[in-house]
């Protein structure tokens, strides 16, 4: 309802009006009436009114003093005008005012709905125009927070190269620094093992992780200096201080400590934070912000839980000048090394090449690289291992979450591993598989002239290899195995009295009997006629 206020000197005029016109259905009620623009300036200072239906001519104060008073003291008011037919200069009068409307004598009540009822919707339109800006500045305020966290990003990321405008939107972002600051420091904070601490969580609980670690961070470090903490993306945090003295330089690394300190007691949660250098102007504000993100990603291999500054930077070897020349064919041969040290030592080695520049992509290439060196290897080899296969696609699932070189080196020698014992037990069941063939058929083909070439003909390899193969895996040689098997054979037949010894040699591969009975004796102790006396 809209409160409205009769105005006229004549008690018969504002009987009238109160009692002829049916106000409820207007939307309106009669807050109270007055003889005169004295009476009804005190009575609207007073009360809540949003109509004056006003006579133009009255002692004191006209109606048109009253409009004037009214537009400056309370411009919200409607002032609708009364008057006779002779009042032109009054009529001028309330166009100048802006009066909303002005209604001639004799009053007709038609005319007055008609009057009323513009003056109401006017009203409402004002108070949903109100309304609606109230409403967006309300949402403006509960943004503020969110626009404040964009801006500065974009000043660490970005810059700016104009400071004209950081007057306004700080003011308006609420922004805690100095527009003309001499001295400004950025530090970046990152939540160690965030893909896999956060990974169970659902958006509420990461939502009030960030919001708790942001006041954690902001109140203790506004304890000390004017500046703000934000986000930057998930899981990294940054801030902006400002340094008065030098000692505010020096003392940034302690605040950060209780930072860290209380992030790690009140949230359980590890936090790596790196700090840039001081700048001396928001233009090179992305310099420091660069800085101090390189040196929170230097936990790669000074570790995680740890406050890294410049200086820590400093004491990290820089990049090798002679580069190691790696593939995916060198990581094979190192694979196929005879020995797990062998592949444990450059792993150790070109990992430790990676402590230059770019330490995280160069770590993930070499692991890229061994991890497709075990699967052509095991294609190589015929090997299908499931359990290989699993660990790969786990580690492939994993290698953009690690944050140190640690971390990494040990699930990929894991998989390597798993890979080297599966490739290992593929060669020695391959190689027994050799041993086997020559085994049997040298028992087989005893009693020919044998040569090492023909043998090695029969399992596809070259007699080098055969030779060495057999030598590893029995410990006697191809000629040491022939011998044995035939003199094997020799003492079954010589338990038969009817073989001759020198059919016996015949039998068995030899074609001079003196020769069979030398070599017979340098194995047994006895020659074949003393064995056959010995009784079975």
């Amino acid at each position: 309802m809209y409160r409205v206020l009769i105005v006229d000197d004549e008690a018969s005029v504002r009987s009238g009006l109160r009692d002829c016109v049916d106000w409820a259905p207007l939307g309106l009620e009669l807050a109270g009436e007055a003889e005169d623009g004295e009476i009804a300036l005190s009575l609207v200072a007073s009360s809540s009114i949003h109509i004056v239906l006003t006579d133009v001519r009255m002692p004191h104060m006209d109606g048109i003093a009253l409009a004037q008073k009214l537009r400056d003291m309370h411009p919200a008011v409607k002032v609708v005008m009364i008057s006779g037919f002779g009042d032109v200069d009054y009529l001028k009068s309330a166009i100048k005012l802006e009066a909303v409307d002005y209604i001639l004598k004799p009053i007709r009540l038609q005319e007055l709905h008609e009057v009323l009822t513009r003056v109401v919707r006017l009203l409402q339109e004002e108070d949903q125009t109100r309304q609606s800006w109230l409403a967006q500045q309300i949402k403006l305020n509960q943004s503020i927070p969110l626009l404040r966290e964009r801006y500065l990003t974009t000043l660490v990321v970005d810059g700016t190269h104009s400071t004209e405008t950081l007057q306004e939107k700080f003011q308006l972002l609420n922004i805690d620094l100095p527009v003309k600051a001499a001295r400004l420091g950025v530090f970046v904070i990152r939540i160690d093992d965030y893909s896999t601490a956060l990974s169970e969580m659902s958006e509420r609980e990461k939502q009030l992780l960030s919001f708790a670690l942001l006041n954690i961070s902001e109140d203790i470090v506004k304890q000390d200096y004017c500046g703000h903490t934000f986000e930057t993306k998930p899981g990294e945090y940054a801030g902006i201080v400002h340094f008065h003295t030098d000692d505010d330089e020096e003392q940034l690394f302690t605040t950060l400590q209780e930072c860290r300190n209380q992030i790690n007691r009140l949230l359980k949660r590890n936090v790596t934070i790196g700090v840039g250098c001081t700048v001396r102007d928001w233009s090179s504000l992305p310099e420091s912000y660069r800085i101090a993100a390189d040196a929170a990603e230097h936990r790669w291999f000074l570790g995680k839980n740890q406050i890294i500054t410049m200086d820590s930077l400093a004491s990290v070897p820089g990049p090798h000048h002679h580069t190691l020349q790696l593939d995916v064919r060198s990581c094979i041969t190192v694979l196929k090394a005879p020995n797990w040290i062998t592949v444990t030592s450059f792993l150790n080695e070109v990992f430790g090449k990676g402590k230059g520049t770019a330490p995280v992509q160069y770590g993930r290439i070499i692991s890229m690289y061994m991890i497709i060196a075990c699967s052509e290897l095991l294609l190589e080899l015929e090997a299908s291992v499931t359990a290989i296969q699993e660990s790969e696609q786990r580690l492939m699932n994993k290698l953009a979450g690690f944050e140190t070189v640690s971390e990494l080196m040990s699930a990929l020698l894991e998989h390597v591993r798993l890979t080297y014992d599966a490739i290992a037990d593929k060669r020695e069941h391959k190689t027994r598989n050799v041993v086997t063939l020559i085994k049997g058929y040298i028992e087989e083909h005893y009693a020919k002239d044998l040569t090492i070439a023909e043998i090695a003909a029969t399992v596809y390899l070259t007699t080098t290899y055969i030779c060495l193969l057999f030598k590893q895996e029995t410990g006697m040689t191809i000629n040491d195995y022939v011998i044995e098997v035939r003199l094997r054979e020799a003492k079954r037949m010589l338990a038969d009295p009817q073989h001759k010894t020198y059919d016996i040699c015949y039998a068995v591969g030899y074609k001079d009997p003196s020769y069979f009975s030398k070599l017979f004796k340098k194995h047994t102790g006895l020659t074949p006629s003393e064995f056959r006396e010995i009784p079975l």
